[in-house]
Parts: C-alpha cells; structure tokens; sequence
C-alpha cells in the first residue's frame, strides 16, 4: 500500500475513530448543573478560540436546554 492511501474499513485505527466519531455526538443534558459546568468549560476556551462566536453560541444552546 502507498503512503497516504486510505486503509481498508477492517482495520483497527479506523475502526477507533469511527467509535470515538459516534460517540461525540450529542447527548441529552441531565440537568442544569452540567449545563452551566458545560457552558463554562466553552466560554473558558473563547481567548484561545479561532472561533469564539462559535463557542459562546454553542455555550448560549447548552445552557437554554
């Protein structure tokens, strides 16, 4: 196999993010403490952010849930 080519689907490496891929998507918040906990860990990566609009949206969505 060349270098850079995709390996086939049976291997263990994509099989790993194909699991971690699923697994981040969204899930039902439980309650309106992990909410803020949430929302705050967002706003907290705003400084750094190439995004920061972005991120306080997503941190205003988490917290009206």
């Amino acid at each position: 196999m060349r270098p850079g080519t995709l390996r086939p689907a049976g291997r263990p490496e994509l099989q790993a993010y194909h699991q971690t891929e699923r697994s981040s998507e969204a899930q039902p918040i439980e309650n309106e403490a992990n909410a803020a906990a949430i929302a705050a860990q967002l706003r907290a990566q705003i400084p750094c952010s190439t995004d920061p609009a972005w991120l306080e949206r997503m941190a205003r969505k988490v917290e009206s849930k």
